[in-house]
């Protein structure tokens, strides 16, 4: 066997293992959000995000700690811009869906505010190891405010339809939810470095940018969580879950994900990322809020138009 073929069976094995335990993690998560009375919202916002968010966490962390900033900057910024143009895109031509307007408070302020500090703090083409932690005392601040409101909004009927594994109906100790979500966070980081390992060694063999395969390969493979999460919620009538997941997964890319590897090693910024990606990145995010701000619903052709987008994205980046 080659040692392309090698590598390209390692990157799928790792995928594959991402995406079980995302889904694990994911439905631990939500089962421990029912224990505690918390709203669709912070779950589909903070806990879901959470789980959906891992791979990218998991991927773009071991590239640091690997010295491979390339593909753990791209990752994030491919991961974001997927998550609007692909996955609310598809979403909302599936099935149009309206908008919690509890959102415009917290999270989706938050969204556009850690767009536009990235996009600032990359101006010196730099993230240092303040800027990382700049990044993780507003994920702080964010998780705290999220948490405040939560029980306050909470509603289980908009969860009643949400399928959890036989094996976690039957659990009623937060404890052994915890110590599955510890389990599934091991599988995702372990996975996460087969990926990054594999990865690099098929972007070496075909000689392409590995800031190329961060915002391609790594980016689509680790937003399928949210992209199955997503339309899960979507067809089972959770939207607030849905759209609280892209949102709050955009969050944590950038605050927490980004602020982890920034602190492990200070990240350089390419010049084609500063002037190409991070302001479509910037668009995206701001054509997000506009869409959901008018009538507060996610229409059809809204969601044509960021798919668009987002297939117009991927052209430009192949051709460039």
């Amino acid at each position: 066997m080659s040692q392309l073929s090698i590598n390209i069976f390692l990157f799928l094995a790792g995928l594959g293992l991402l995406i079980l335990s995302s889904d694990w993690l994911i439905q631990s998560s939500v089962k421990l959000s029912f224990m505690y009375r918390l709203s669709p919202l912070f779950i589909g916002a903070v806990l879901i995000a959470f789980g959906t968010s891992a791979p990218e966490a998991g991927v773009s962390i071991m590239a640091s700690i690997r010295d491979q900033n390339d593909i753990a900057l791209g990752n994030i910024i491919g991961s974001n811009i997927a998550n609007i143009g692909l996955i609310v895109g598809l979403c909302a031509m599936l099935r149009p869906f309206r908008v919690s307007k509890s959102m415009f408070k917290r999270e989706l302020p938050l969204m556009l505010l850690a767009v536009l500090l990235l996009f600032l703090l990359s101006l010196d083409k730099f993230i240092s190891r303040i800027d990382g932690i700049m990044f993780l005392v507003l994920f702080l601040f964010f998780c705290i405010f999220a948490y405040k409101g939560a029980r306050k909004e909470f509603d289980h009927n908009e969860m009643s339809d949400f399928t959890l594994s036989k094996v976690l109906k039957k659990i009623n100790s937060p404890a052994a939810a915890f110590f599955i979500i510890l389990l599934c966070l091991i599988g995702v980081i372990f996975a996460a470095d087969v990926m990054v390992r594999s990865g690099s060694a098929i972007a070496e063999i075909f000689g392409v940018k590995p800031w190329i395969i961060g915002l391609t390969i790594f980016a689509l493979g680790t937003s399928l969580p949210e992209l199955v999460t997503s339309l899960n919620a979507v067809f089972k009538k959770a939207p607030t879950i849905s759209i609280g997941n892209i949102v709050g997964s955009n969050i944590f890319n950038i605050l927490f994900v980004l602020g982890i590897a920034a602190l492990i090693r200070p990240i350089a910024i390419s010049p084609s990322l500063l002037k190409f990606e991070l302001p479509l990145l910037l668009i995206f995010s701001f054509a997000l809020f506009t869409v959901m701000l008018t009538g507060f619903t996610i229409k059809r052709w809204e969601g044509l138009l960021l798919f668009v987008g987002y297939l117009f994205f991927l052209a430009l980046l192949f051709t460039s």
